[in-house]
């Protein structure tokens, strides 16, 4: 229980200072004070905000930080700056956090790194980025200790023909990997040797344009709090005086600056991992690939492939004297402060602005849900994560199969505004996923169109349903929160040739509050397995048909090497 509360303490703490540290990145075009009534300029508000962040500037260098609560400070909490693992610094607390961007891979021997990145437009084939420089900025060396990788910087790539839409072919590539280790003690009792374990991963190919002119690499810096707890965060190093909008990072006389996605680009990311990262990912994109190979017994290598989305960000305002009129948005504003916090929000006059997640967060979007609307200007993002939520949500996990921490299982993704972090809930015979949007865009009349994916290893979904190494047969549904099936437009059901992967994708469904259900069916079915290894037919090609079943309004696609339509439903 300690070791938890420790690893809590230091996740919250260690955030804290990265939003501290630098002004957020919003994925769409405008800030909350920007569309105020009376623009920034407004007083007497509270502002509210549901989107995709971008990351911070504090949140692309490679640190590393031992963190404790000082009880001689008051309980005042303390993150020290390491320059490694063997820095003295390091035993002044008990946990440390290490942050680390994955630099790109300079040898066939690398490991945890980024191998390549390639881009594509419509149906064209991919082509192969070439690898411009590593960013300059913070670094940190391996430790052969604990297993700790080296900490690099972001990557810029340029495509041969694949143009973003400033017109440039430059791309940047972060893969931000969390380490916690628990110390238990100070000083000389600090566990140097003690296990390190992968906390999350964040990664995101982003288009740039970049900006020449006075500008300066990152660098970190040791301080300390105005409460006496020491601290530390990221400045431009020497006497650059250049300014920047929306930085995806800072270099030596530039700087690269986040622009949108072309339409229509396609992006696959080669990473050279841990076998370590297990289990599910998530993140904003559609039309996903996946490929997994080992490299050898530790490391695997992971290729990820998908088209961009553009996840609609939500905001709203209310004039502080008037919360008290909403009694569910007050509420949830209590509960995000103490009393102190919270009186201090209320009672005084300026404007106030406060972010949501929207991994996971359900309760706090309904309460608000009534005074939202949708923010101008979404960017597309090609992003996924794993770990949990900044918010700590944590999805429901109600299968054995899902719980092997032996290989990646999945990949989920959407562009709905509000998401769980893992994999979909096996009940009642069906996988099932919640989302959560706004029903209409900007403009208040267009409807808000969702996007969902999944892709699930094979011998993961045969575990789920309990199915033979034969082939089965798969359909989709989206149900509204009213409980009526929604018609799909876009529906996609397919099984890779070495019936290793099943991707499914939706498209088109609309919201306020959808839940996406995947029902897999066999015409021999078996008793339900534990989670084992099945070893599959590879190699041979397996014909999969798909036929269209419509039942009144409603169209459902079913593919398999037999498909038959469910019940109630007629082949078209």
């Amino acid at each position: 229980m300690k070791n938890a509360k420790l690893r809590t303490l230091c996740i919250t703490i260690f955030t804290f200072f990265l939003v501290a540290s630098g002004t957020s990145t919003p994925s769409n075009g405008a800030s909350i004070f920007d569309l105020l009534p009376d623009g920034p300029g407004t007083t007497g508000y509270l502002g509210f905000t549901f989107e995709e962040t971008r990351p911070t500037l504090g949140q692309l260098v490679s640190t590393i930080s031992s963190n404790v609560i000082r009880k001689d400070k008051n309980d005042v909490p303390a993150m020290y700056l390491c320059t490694s693992m063997d820095d003295p610094q390091c035993t002044k607390g008990e946990s440390i956090v290490a942050q680390l961007m994955l630099p790109p891979c300079a040898t066939p021997a690398d490991r945890m790194c980024v191998e390549a990145l390639a881009l594509g437009s419509g149906t064209n084939p991919l082509e192969q980025a070439r690898l411009e420089r590593e960013i300059a900025g913070p670094r940190t060396p391996a430790d052969s200790i604990t297993g700790l990788p080296a900490g690099g910087g972001p990557s810029l790539w340029s495509a041969p023909t694949v143009t973003n839409q400033a017109g440039s072919k430059t791309y940047g590539v972060s893969v931000r990997v969390m380490y916690f280790q628990n110390r238990v003690g100070l000083g000389s009792a600090s566990k140097r040797d003690a296990p390190i374990s992968l906390q999350s991963m964040r990664i995101d190919v982003v288009p740039v344009d970049i900006i020449t002119g006075d500008y300066s690499p990152l660098e970190t810096y040791a301080s300390v709090n105005s409460d006496g707890g020491a601290t530390f965060g990221t400045r431009q190093s020497g006497k650059s005086t250049g300014n920047y909008t929306d930085p995806a990072w800072l270099d030596n006389g530039s700087y690269g600056k986040y622009v949108d996605f072309a339409d229509q680009t396609r992006v696959a990311l080669t990473l050279r991992m841990g076998s370590e990262m297990t289990g599910w990912l998530y993140g904003r994109l559609k039309d996903v690939r996946v490929d997994v190979s080992p490299l050898d017994k530790n490391f695997n290598k992971i290729t990820i492939e998908g088209a961009p989305v553009a996840a609609p960000g939500a905001y709203g305002v209310i004039k502080k004297s008037d919360l008290k009129n909403y009694p569910a948005i007050d509420a949830r504003v209590r509960l995000g402060s103490n009393d102190f916090g919270y009186n201090e929000l209320v009672n005084t006059p300026g404007t106030r602005g406060l972010g949501y997640s929207p991994v996971g967060n359900f309760t706090d979007f309904a309460a608000f849900e009534p005074i939202l609307k949708a923010m101008p200007g979404a960017k597309s993002q090609w992003l996924i994560q794993s770990g949990a939520s900044a918010n700590g949500y944590q999805p429901q996990v109600t299968s054995k199969c899902f719980q092997d921490k032996s290989k990646l299982l999945g990949i989920v993704t959407t562009n709905a505004l509000i998401y769980e972090n893992g994999a979909p809930e096996f009940k009642d015979g069906t996988l099932n996923y919640k989302v959560a949007g706004l029903h209409h865009q900007a403009d208040g009349v267009t409807l808000t169109r969702g996007t969902y994916d999944l892709a699930i290893r094979s011998e993961t979904a045969r575990c789920v349903y309990g199915f033979s190494d034969a082939p089965f047969q798969a359909s989709i549904s989206v149900i509204g929160a009213d409980g009526q099936e929604q018609t799909i437009a876009t529906e996609s059901i397919r099984e890779d040739a070495k019936r290793e992967w099943l991707f499914l994708s939706a498209q088109n469904f609309t919201f306020s509050s959808p839940t996406i259900k995947v029902k897999l069916t066999q015409e021999k079915k078996l008793t339900q397995a534990a989670p084992t290894t099945t070893t599959t037919t590879t190699g041979k090609k397996v014909i999969t048909k798909t036929i269209s079943c419509v039942k009144g309004k409603v169209i459902r696609k079913v593919s398999g090497t037999n498909p038959k339509c469910p019940a109630g439903f007629k082949k078209r």
